[in-house]
């Protein structure tokens, strides 16, 4: 009876969890990349330009449930957000952990900074670190048991995660890498694993081979997010922003750890903390982002939910300090999720790194500063840029000879998914997966063009090749909110071109086909 009891509580703050990303988010949009995933899928194939196909998979799936509504897009994540809170405390009870330890491990899963975050928006991420914690999950069962069905159930699941986001496989490299060092360390020879990898090969095959038809655009990717990206990743930062990305676990986490490779009860779950370190010093080497890792976080907070359990005896001492970190947790909350308006949320990090005297949270994937963290900025203009992208649709003097071309994949996702209440037709990009789907050549003659482009790209060579080839340029509008990324990006109505524009077209989508 007690144990149901107990279980019932977990339940319970799994489904809280669930209906927290359900409510949050009022007076915020689509965020950019879920604009991305949900047009991926309605060009569905076994792979896209920088992700597998999984997610557009699933986005299609939210879409026949829901339509292109906010519900849709935050379905999987929410669900996945009560459904992690549920493994994880099924991890801890597995490494001999109690009630109590579940009780901080549900907490803190759900609400730790980053996992909060992650898990407001619809991204490859929410089912990358389930699939994480799921793989760690399923090799803790192998561990204590040694049956070789656990070892088919990771590849099968690995397969998927592979599917959905090609980072498992910095996951099962470093399981292969410190296996070997361990007692378990024959699995590897064994035909079970050989049919593991079998198993995962099959599941895989349908976006390995779509890589090596498309050219392996992945490494191309890679290569751009290292120019563009990661070139501005600071080691020293990405170690610090573990820690502040775990927040408000990371005051119990490294204990936990500690705790958890000195004492004789975990001496046979001791290589996960080898297994995680060396998935970190990976990352640290090649300057990966510092959420690269957040697939293990679940596990982490496990570890330190431990530490309490087992270092804390006293029943009211354990209460206190779950009241305390409870209350910790509510004051924080905003920092993953937007249960706050914009300008409110804008206020409490000004207030947040007053107190805190540093701005980490803010900074975004080009090392610049905002006034909301990039996920939520990501979150606003895109009805105001489809808004304007309609009154420019409204000039057209015959919609049969104009299109509408989006210089980024936020923009042409824009207009994908909420253009359609405005009769928008699908926009043309270079951008992203729309590369793969731009015309080569227009069976109707051009004669206009809405053109959209962000304010620190006016000078580039589309643009300004466009603006000479036609003779009249209006401009329609702007982005007015500040908040938002694409703050500034102007949205133009070219007319009357020079010459054929399909002789034109010719010359702008050259550096595009392969």
């Amino acid at each position: 009876m007690k144990q149901s009891y107990q279980k019932s509580i977990i339940i319970i703050i799994a489904l809280a969890t669930v209906l927290l990303h359900f409510l949050s988010g009022s007076g915020f949009e689509y965020q950019r990349d879920e604009l991305l995933y949900f047009s991926l899928c309605r060009h569905l194939d076994f792979g896209y330009a920088t992700e597998p196909p999984l997610t557009a998979f699933m986005a299609l799936i939210a879409k026949d449930l829901f339509g292109y509504s906010l519900f849709a897009v935050r379905f999987f994540p929410a669900i996945l957000s009560g459904a992690l809170i549920y493994l994880s405390t099924l991890i801890a009870k597995e490494l001999n952990g109690n009630f109590r330890a579940q009780l901080i491990t549900s907490i803190g899963v759900g609400t730790s900074t980053f996992l909060v975050m992650i898990y407001g928006a619809f991204t490859p991420y929410c089912f990358d670190i389930f699939f994480w914690t799921l793989t760690i999950y399923f090799l803790i069962r192998f561990l204590k048991t040694n049956a070789n069905s656990y070892l088919l159930i990771i590849g099968a699941i690995d397969g998927v995660a592979f599917l959905n986001k090609y980072s498992i496989l910095f996951l099962l490299f470093s399981i292969l890498m410190v296996i070997r060092f361990t007692k378990n360390k024959k699995v590897i020879l064994d035909k079970y694993f050989y049919y593991a990898v079998l198993i995962f090969f099959i599941i895989a095959s349908p976006n390995i081979i779509w890589q090596f038809s498309h050219h392996l655009p992945v490494i191309n990717h890679m290569i751009e997010l290292n120019k563009s990206q990661l070139v501005n990743v600071n080691r020293i930062s990405f170690l610090i922003e573990q820690l502040i990305l775990l927040l408000p676990c990371t005051f119990f986490i490294l204990p936990g750890i500690v705790y958890f490779l000195l004492k004789k009860e975990f001496k046979d779950f001791r290589l996960l903390v080898s297994i995680s370190a060396f998935v970190i010093f990976m990352f640290f080497i090649l300057k990966g982002k510092s959420f690269y890792t957040s697939g293990l976080f679940p596990f982490f907070i496990i570890t330190g939910a431990l530490f309490i359990e087992k270092s804390v005896k006293n029943l009211y001492v354990f209460y206190s300090i779950f009241l305390v970190f409870l209350i910790l947790s509510a004051l924080l909350l905003p920092l993953g999720i937007p249960i706050l308006k914009p300008q409110k949320m804008v206020s409490y990090y000004d207030n947040f790194t007053k107190i805190m005297g540093v701005d980490l949270l803010r900074k975004d994937e080009d090392g610049n500063y905002r006034s909301l963290p990039q996920i939520n900025a990501d979150m606003l203009g895109w009805n105001e840029i489809t808004e304007i992208t309609s009154k420019a649709w409204e000039q057209v003097e015959n919609k049969n000879n104009c299109f509408i071309f989006c210089t980024n994949y936020g923009q042409a996702g824009a207009i994908n998914i909420i253009g359609g209440k405005y009769g928008l037709p699908e926009p043309v990009s270079f951008s992203e997966s729309f590369k793969y789907w731009f015309p080569l050549k227009f069976k109707n003659e051009i004669h206009e063009i809405i053109y959209m482009i962000s304010s620190d790209a006016m000078e580039s060579g589309n643009f300004r090749d466009t603006k000479y080839f036609f003779n009249e340029m209006i401009e329609i509008g702007s982005v007015e909110n500040r908040m938002a990324i694409e703050y500034g990006t102007k949205i133009f109505l070219f007319r009357n071109p020079k010459s054929d524009f399909n002789e034109f077209w010719k010359g702008q989508i050259s550096p595009y086909i392969k």
